[in-house]
């Protein structure tokens, strides 16, 4: 059964509960070798694992200890008392192209019932990244031609089948696999053949395909993605619907000397003076003294390290899911790396379907701290709304346009200044004035609508230069709004102040380069007539004053 607890963007946290065993999500199978392992199982619950992910092609293909592994069981076998997933042995022929591995769907799936696996993988036929249409369709035809297979000879009950999704970059295929197996009983079902993509850096494919699986998968199961193990990218994975991930990529790093990072992606150890983390392995040595030390024992402390920074990312994660912080978290992440960047790209792409998943409230201001953030489905969400759901004021017959400052509403002295003249005027009736802000993110803001969420209360970067994406997304959706509503209005005043009282009570020159010098500009291009600037509120009011009002 698997519960969901929270949400933000489509990122979830759940519950996920199997032979009397609990899984939080998102979370991370660590991938170990059966035999081999590198990391003491003990060990790796101590790390925070819950759950971990083995082969079982491996162990069955040892003779001399199969029985042994039947008789006992995996979880024995292993002394973890955990979630264990298993591997059929479709991963070795993918990552390494080996067509001499032999395997049989129904003996290995047979095989993981008997050890016990709490999620088993039926043997599908990954999709290579240079596959064409035809080889690819040719897989996936396969693999959900096995899925149906095992649907119908499954017999052990503890057993939580795995159901691999395939298709890579052919959008029809990978929809096709979608829908056919959403059809089929799977507890978990998981995105293959992406491996290679990550260990390339294509995040903008690994995000688009996982987009276009969310999109048509039933939602009440958990999506897990093979192979994601670069914690870089857990967050923007995880926003897009990611709730499980394998991965040996700890291991197979610290086999190469990498060390996991969160703000430069991995560092080679020989280049490291200190260690930036303060995880117990960095607190413990140094660059210097681990480089001393002999291989084995050099490689268990840098895996464990990439572990525990692993870990402590989806608990980050998950925190900001709760908090409702999630955006705010990618935007720090992507900038360790372009590819990254070119990543939420495609989210951007895709706001509309994560906008139906965005809370309506959440529990504090949004930061709204680079460029990237212009682009958040919340953002979206009020867009759509100001367009089609927002009603000028009848009595309006005067629009105010205010420009945003250092910060706002009330927390600005020169706003609440403002705002106070125009509720207090004797010159005019104030039910006639319309007030309307101007904003670097939202294009404008009634002044009505200053307290409701989330214009009550955030924090943001502002425009530093006429073509930068702030300012230009500032006079898109001013424009917007001010084309289609300024028929409603006798006459427009634009406040444009020379100085302002800023929050910490000093006295700033008001920016040349704010939005609402553009807009002006245009507005009165188009609306000379009924349109002019002001430095002080007080000759705006008066400005309407002389309408020939008593």
């Amino acid at each position: 059964m698997f519960e969901i607890v929270d949400i933000d963007a489509l990122g979830r946290i759940g519950k996920l509960f199997v032979n009397n065993k609990q899984m939080i999500t998102p979370n991370l199978f660590p991938v170990i070798h059966p035999f081999k392992n590198v990391v003491p199982a003990s060990d790796l619950k101590e790390i925070g694992a819950q759950c971990l992910f083995t082969n079982a092609y491996i162990m069955y293909q040892n003779e001399l200890k199969r029985e042994k592994i039947i008789k006992s069981g995996i979880h024995n076998h292993l002394q973890f008392d955990g979630l264990i997933a298993t591997d059929s042995g479709a991963f070795q022929k993918y990552m390494y192209t080996n067509n001499q591995i032999e395997i049989n769907a129904e003996i290995i799936e047979k095989f993981q019932e008997d050890i016990g696996s709490d999620f088993p993988v039926i043997l599908d036929i990954p999709v290579q990244l240079d596959d064409t249409h035809e080889q690819a369709k040719e897989k996936v035809n396969t693999t959900l031609s096995r899925a149906k297979d095992n649907v119908r000879r499954r017999s052990n009950k503890s057993c939580h089948w795995v159901g691999p999704i395939q298709g890579g970059k052919f959008l029809d295929l990978l929809n096709k696999s979608v829908n056919e197996m959403n059809s089929l009983d799977f507890e978990i079902y998981a995105i293959g053949g992406i491996v290679k993509a990550f260990l390339e850096y294509r995040f903008d494919l690994t995000t688009d395909i996982l987009l276009n699986v969310k999109k048509s998968i039933v939602p009440n199961k958990p999506i897990h993605m093979f192979g994601l193990g670069l914690p870089q990218y857990f967050s923007l994975a995880v926003a897009c619907g990611c709730d499980l991930m394998d991965s040996a990529a700890y291991i197979l790093f610290a086999k190469e000397g990498r060390y996991f990072t969160l703000s430069t992606g991995t560092e080679k150890l020989d280049e490291l003076e200190e260690f930036p983390c303060h995880c117990p392995i960095c607190c413990q040595y140094t660059p210097k003294e681990m480089k001393a030390l002999g291989e084995d024992m050099r490689i268990e402390l840098l895996a464990k390290h990439n572990l525990y920074l692993s870990f402590s990312e989806l608990r980050t994660i998950r925190q900001a899911i709760r908090e409702g912080n999630l955006w705010e978290l990618i935007e720090q992440r992507v900038r360790s790396h372009p590819s990254l960047v070119k990543a939420l790209h495609v989210v951007n792409n895709n706001k509309t379907f994560i906008e139906a998943s965005e809370k309506a409230y959440k529990k504090s201001g949004r930061l709204y701290i680079s460029s990237e953030s212009i682009s958040r489905p919340l953002i979206k969400r009020y867009d759509e709304k100001i367009t089609s759901n927002y009603r000028i004021p009848k009595e309006a017959k005067f629009l105010i346009l205010l420009p945003e400052l250092d910060t706002r509403g009330a927390n600005s002295p020169s706003i609440l200044s403002w705002i106070s003249q125009i509720n207090n005027t004797q010159l005019i009736p104030r039910e006639l004035l319309h007030v309307v802000f101007i904003s670097d993110f939202y294009g404008v803001i009634p002044l009505e609508l200053l307290d409701t969420f989330p214009l009550s209360q955030f924090e943001s970067i502002t425009a530093i230069d006429n073509n930068d994406d702030l300012h230009q997304n500032s006079v898109r959706k001013a424009l917007k709004f001010l084309n289609v509503n300024i028929q409603h209005y006798e006459k427009c005043g634009v406040l444009i102040p020379e100085m302002f009282l800023n929050q910490f009570n000093e006295i700033k020159k008001f920016s040349s380069k704010n939005p609402i010098h553009k807009i002006f500009s245009l507005l009165q291009a188009k609306y000379a007539s009924k349109i002019s600037n002001f430095t002080n509120i007080l000759y705006l009011l008066q400005y309407f004053r002389t309408d020939g009002m008593q």
